[in-house]
């Protein structure tokens, strides 16, 4: 370039560096020691256990217990995980409306929040137990869904260790329906049908139970032979046939061992 008669060269380029993409690792590998990351799975499954046998109302369907989203949420606080909801649409399909919604698992750590997962869910008025709600009623129902689900696509693992269902409850609303309604007894075929009060509760403990006693035998430290002796004491030769009847007393024994 030519400027008053004198010629400049052109400036160079500012050389840009070229930075390689990060290598990807070629198999997946072991974040922690599993057998650490397993007996805090434990340490939770027994917490969340013990929390759960204290509801007053049990989510209870063909003898399986479901969690609830509530119930969800408090599993999430032992890992610094919370659910958020992010969208909410009204649809349409046909004459059924109602709202889909989205949500995000998200994870704090130091201060800042990671989102970790995504679901989404529904609620619209073709379901039985929601053909007559108000709308606003349906909104809310499909953002609880979505934050159950998120939270149960993280947490799920936990609540099998924990003997129990890893659907939400809130999406088995439907298998709620209740039956429909027999005609009332005679007085005579109720007093035949009622049971004695008084007569012992033989059935056997439910998969639930059975796990929490274990959990219980864990958080005392009671070891499995003592919690055979303990069983067989009481006339049981497994732990799954103890009946629910002594099974308050084999878990209040349980606790004193751990305190012996």
């Amino acid at each position: 370039m030519s400027t008053n008669g004198h010629y400049h060269e052109p400036a160079a380029a500012a050389l840009i560096p070229v930075v390689a993409p990060p290598e990807l690792p070629h198999a997946l590998a072991i974040q922690r020691a599993p057998e650490v990351v397993l007996e805090e799975a434990r340490r939770a499954a027994a917490a969340l256990a013990d929390v759960l046998s204290k509801k007053p109302k049990k989510v209870i369907i063909d003898g399986k217990q479901y969690l609830q989203f509530e119930d969800w949420q408090t599993l999430g606080r032992f890992y610094g995980v919370t659910a958020a909801a992010r969208t909410t649409e009204h649809v349409e399909f046909g004459d059924t409306v109602g709202f889909a919604a989205t949500a995000d698992a998200l994870l704090v750590v130091n201060g800042q929040t990671v989102k970790i997962s995504s679901a989404e869910a529904m609620c619209l008025n073709d379901e039985w137990k929601w053909q007559d709600k108000p709308l606003y009623q349906l909104k809310s129902m499909a953002q609880t869904r979505a934050c159950a689900k998120v939270l149960r696509n993280v947490l799920a693992w936990i609540v099998v260790l924990a003997g129990y269902q890893p659907t939400p409850a809130e999406e088995m609303d439907n298998e709620e329906k209740p039956a429909a309604v027999a005609p009332p007894k005679r007085k005579s075929e109720r007093a035949a049908a009622s049971p004695d009060p008084a007569a012992p509760d033989t059935r056997k403990i439910s998969d639930a139970q059975h796990n929490r006693l274990w959990a219980i035998a864990r958080e005392s430290t009671v070891l499995k032979t003592e919690v055979r002796e303990l069983v067989q004491h009481f006339g049981f030769e497994d732990t799954k046939d103890i009946t629910r009847d002594k099974y308050q007393q084999i878990c209040a024994r349980l606790f004193e061992l751990g305190k012996e």
